[in-house]
């Protein structure tokens, strides 16, 4: 039988370096535990000034009584100044989806108007800013709230579009939408459902924007 070749020194060394590094790894980790979700969504900045506090509260009122007034707003009446904050970005989400065809070209109007503010909200949260990017989450919310109003026009198109005229006489996202996939005489139900889910991101965005400021608060006062 013939014998085993020893082992060259790349291989004995190879799992050397694995175990130190793992070791090294697992030590990090021990010393410097990555904070959780909750820790993350209500980290709050100790040195921020009380200036500062109190316009954050001003802008959280601020946002409370708009998002009430788009909330409680009638289903048939588009708000008129968030439909302002959005339609340039759903314009430019039907230009940025036509190259994958008309469904997704009709649909990316609404979906880049969603995912905007959404976006906004993300990158706020990546740099620490709780406060932005609650603020950001309402105006998600309030762009779903803005979206409903359209899609329970398609029922019965009666809205003026942005091209002119009506849904009756003219291209309506929302018709094509739900024509293309059966559901138009469950348009309103749908739109009801859309209304309720972005008032629903409308409330949390809200809380969470009130415990951050509660927080806040707090480390003043310790000062």
């Amino acid at each position: 039988m013939p014998a085993r070749a020893a082992p060259c020194a790349s291989e004995v060394a190879a799992p050397l370096r694995r175990c130190r590094a793992s070791a090294i790894l697992a030590a990090v980790n021990q010393a410097d535990p990555q904070p959780t979700w909750k820790e993350r969504l209500l980290d709050v900045p100790f040195d921020v000034p009380r200036g500062a506090w109190l316009g954050r509260v001003v802008a959280w009122i601020l946002m409370a009584l708009w998002g009430s007034s788009v909330a409680l707003d009638r289903m048939t009446e588009p708000p008129a100044t968030l439909h302002l904050t959005l339609i340039l970005f759903h314009e430019a989400g039907h230009v940025l989806f036509a190259p994958f065809g008309e469904l997704m070209q009709v649909a990316g109007g609404t979906l880049v108007q969603l995912l905007m503010p959404f976006a906004c909200a993300v990158a706020l949260f990546r740099r620490a800013d709780n406060f932005g990017a609650a603020v950001c989450v309402a105006w998600t919310g309030m762009s779903l709230v803005d979206a409903s109003v359209y899609a329970f026009d398609a029922a019965q198109p009666v809205l003026p579009l942005i091209g002119g005229g009506t849904g009756a006489d003219g291209f309506h996202d929302f018709v094509f939408l739900f024509e293309r996939f059966g559901e138009l005489h469950h348009a309103r139900g749908w739109a009801r459902a859309m209304k309720g889910l972005g008032v629903l991101v409308l409330l949390a965005s809200l809380a969470w924007g009130a415990v951050l400021l509660a927080l806040q608060k707090a480390n003043l006062a310790s000062r």
